[in-house]
């Protein structure tokens, strides 16, 4: 037989705890991110800001710093909640419009410190040019880009994208925390030797006091057995139902009790002080919601029931309101109060209002951190029941996910980014650098800018391979990339420009003509030929085409473009001759209007390669001839 079935649901009582069971709890730490039991001195507690509803400053100030302060103290914008480095006193409106704000702001949405203003300007002129991969001689080779003006905003723009793509390639994964509030519950958890590994003793969080949640949970839940004198309050209001009771923590004798179905031992051992339960119409049958946010929405209802309702609103408010400053002596008593509101309006019939007997200050609110039923006083026996008794409940579950990332990050596995940057040579990864910075030259076409950084790093064309090999086995130089991904203009000046061997093979023995099929590509290469002559590069290996130069490929586009618009012509010029045969054998009328000889039986034969408008207006021609030979033959006689 287990340790815990030995012991009685009453032993688990918050304040009157049983001493095996208090002796043998042992407040549990979980990592924020995989929900995994840690040990306490495997890492410093934090206090997590959701688990809290209200941390004030003086409590924040006892928790010990995790990190060394930053040099520069920050401060909170109070426009727009950025926190920005406190360089000034005041800012005025151009700050807030300018790079540097927009930067921080955006930093700060990746959990990055501000910049200051000095170090912003730094950032801008040496990082993002150097990402730019330019220079002064650069700008000035470059004839994409005539407005030097613009060279500050793209600066801007090119930082942007790198805090994004910072952002993307972190995963986006804060940094997690150890807390005994990371419990993924409303509960804390407590090991005990009386309960098996995967169990744990749960209390509620809402229970203790700010203080007691900051400081030692333990020893709080410790210090409920001298409050056993004292006494709790439970209200609950909603749909026109109100419920409340000053509940002492000293329970009833129940010894003899039985059970029955509608309550158990444990709430038939709840000392009820005193308690009232009010109910007004209040709520819309079958529709719902209160009579004043149906006329807040749609206007004030006229009806006899919409003003019994506005009745009952007021009078329901004015009986709760006396019956709180009826029991103004029993709530100073009290060391919590439970409340549960539907809603804001019914909280302000409670807490809050001009004259108010519980302030929404007060330290000892609570609100209740589950579900409850309708308001009644055996509800708030319940709930009374579910508050102040330990549970046993299961350890949570580990996020296997976020824990293997986790692993990733402290240890990197064989084969992962981290892995094969500290196997790298310094060569390695100046090689990536340099193929990073070009592919990106050459998706966005920039000639000017790819032949000045190939000569001011001194990059041998066709000695260079682009790396990691891995990711570039298909297209291991510049030219088979620009070849592969259709770059037609690129490959001509590769070809042209920088002197690109189109004879180098890749991997799978593919020079770069082979490994497109794009039209404009392969041409891309014969003019080049053309351009270079023959002497230059085994075109013959290289699998180039004939030699074109770019007037003839535009004299045969020409003259295919002549051919096509004839062919058009041709088909057009059959269609209404199609049309004009149809038409030929359209019915005759005699002029006495009726129906030539041969046509009457064949009509339909004759109508089939008609279109629908055409057989209406020919059978619209025939009623018509036919009405006027009527006419005539009525008229002759």
């Amino acid at each position: 037989m287990s340790e815990i079935a030995k012991l009685n649901k009453d032993d688990l009582y918050v304040y009157n705890l049983n001493e095996k069971v208090l002796k043998s709890l042992e407040l549990l730490y979980f990592d924020s991110a995989t929900f995994e039991n840690v040990n306490y001195t495997t890492k410093s507690p934090s206090t997590p800001s959701n688990d809290l509803n209200s941390l004030t400053s003086e409590n924040l100030a006892k928790i010990p710093p995790t990190s060394s302060p930053k040099p520069v103290i920050p401060q909170k914008d109070t426009i727009s909640g950025v926190v920005t480095p406190s360089t000034t006193g005041s800012r005025d409106s151009s700050y807030y419009k300018s790079d540097l704000y927009k930067y921080n702001l955006k930093r700060s949405l990746n959990g990055l410190p501000p910049l200051t203003e000095e170090e912003f300007e730094n950032l801008l002129e040496s990082q993002s040019i150097e990402s730019l991969s330019g220079s002064e001689s650069e700008s000035e080779e470059d004839d994409d880009d005539p407005k030097e003006d613009s060279s500050h905003d793209q600066r801007m723009d090119l930082l942007m994208k790198k805090l994004s793509l910072q952002k993307a390639e972190t995963g986006d994964q804060e940094e997690s925390s150890v807390s005994y509030l990371n419990t993924k519950s409303p509960f804390l958890l407590f090991r005990s030797s009386l309960l098996s590994s995967g169990n744990a003793f749960g209390i509620y969080k809402s229970l203790f006091s700010e203080d007691q949640l900051l400081n030692d949970p333990l020893e709080g839940l410790k210090s409920f057995s001298s409050l056993r004198n004292k006494s709790s309050a439970l209200f609950m209001i909603g749909g026109g139902h109100f419920a409340g009771a000053i509940i002492s923590h000293m329970p009833k004798n129940t010894r003899g009790n039985a059970k029955n179905a509608k309550e158990s031992i444990q709430e038939q051992a709840v000392n009820i002080v005193v308690s009232k339960t009010f109910h007004r119409y209040t709520t819309r049958r079958k529709q719902g919601g209160s009579q004043s946010a149906s006329d807040n929405a749609r206007g004030k209802a006229n009806s006899a029931g919409s003003s019994i309702r506005r009745y009952n609103e007021q009078a329901l408010i004015k009986e709760v309101r006396e019956l709180l400053q009826e029991w103004n002596s029993y709530l100073k008593g009290c060391t919590s109060i439970f409340i549960r509101a539907n809603g804001a309006s019914n909280r302000k019939i409670l807490v809050g209002y001009e004259g108010c007997v519980i302030t929404n200050e007060d330290p000892r609110l609570r609100s209740f951190p589950f579900t409850t039923k309708r308001a009644t006083t055996s509800e708030l026996k319940r709930a009374w029941v579910e508050l102040s008794y330990l549970t046993v409940t299961e350890l949570p579950k580990i996020n296997a996910k976020a824990k293997k990332a986790e692993e990733r990050l402290r240890s990197p596995t064989p084969g992962s980014k981290e892995a094969e940057t500290e196997k790298k040579s310094p060569e390695q990864i100046e090689n990536e650098k340099h193929s990073q910075e070009l592919i990106g030259l050459l998706k966005k076409q920039r000639a000017p800018k790819v032949i000045s950084y190939i000569k001011q790093n001194k990059i041998a064309v066709n000695d260079f391979k682009l790396t990691p090999d891995s990711k570039f086995i298909n297209f291991p130089t510049l030219l088979h990339y620009a070849s592969a991904n259709n770059l037609h203009h690129m490959v001509q000046v590769l070809l042209v420009s920088l002197q690109a061997d189109p004879s180098i093979k890749n991997s799978f023995g593919k020079t770069p003509v082979e490994i497109t099929s794009d039209t404009n590509t392969k041409r891309a290469f014969q003019i080049a030929r053309d351009k270079l002559g023959e002497e230059v590069w085994d075109w013959t290996s290289s699998k180039v085409g004939v030699a074109k130069s770019k007037e003839s490929f535009d004299i045969e586009d020409e003259e295919e473009a002549k051919r096509v618009k004839s062919e058009k012509q041709k088909l057009i010029k059959e269609e209404l001759d199609k049309k004009t045969e149809l038409e030929l054998k359209k019915p005759k009328f005699s002029s006495s209007g009726a129906l030539g000889v041969g046509i009457g039986p064949n009509i339909v034969n004759d109508l089939n390669g008609l279109s629908q408008d055409q057989k209406n207006r020919i059978l619209r021609e025939q009623r018509a001839r036919a009405a006027e030979a009527r006419l005539k033959r009525l008229s002759g006689n």
